[in-house]
């Protein structure tokens, strides 16, 4: 079964997305660069999504190194399938950045 794979899963916009999706039962795929953050939006979406059964897959990759990225996207198709959904959400978000 396909799914939806979210790159950048972070704790904003990345878990509301997969959370959303989630509630529609596909599985998810997080990947992020950080193991830490993985795991927190993991259990969050984990946690909305227990009632559906919806499987998640976390795969740790730096968005800009293309061949992490691409190792992680092969990992997601092994797991669920060429997904239906991709969404990029990848950002360097640095304290004073604000314009």
């Amino acid at each position: 079964m396909s799914g939806a794979v979210i790159i950048g899963a972070g704790p904003g916009i990345g878990q509301a997305v997969a959370r959303r999706f989630a509630r529609e039962g596909l599985p998810i795929t997080l990947i992020a660069r950080g193991g830490q953050t993985l795991r927190a939006v993991a259990g969050e979406v984990a946690r909305n999504a227990a009632s559906h059964g919806v499987p998640i897959v976390t795969l740790q990759a730096d968005s800009t190194d293309r061949a992490e990225l691409d190792a992680a996207l092969d990992r997601a198709v092994d797991e669920h399938g060429v997904p239906e959904v991709a969404v990029y959400n990848a950002a360097l978000v640095r304290a004073g950045d604000r314009g």
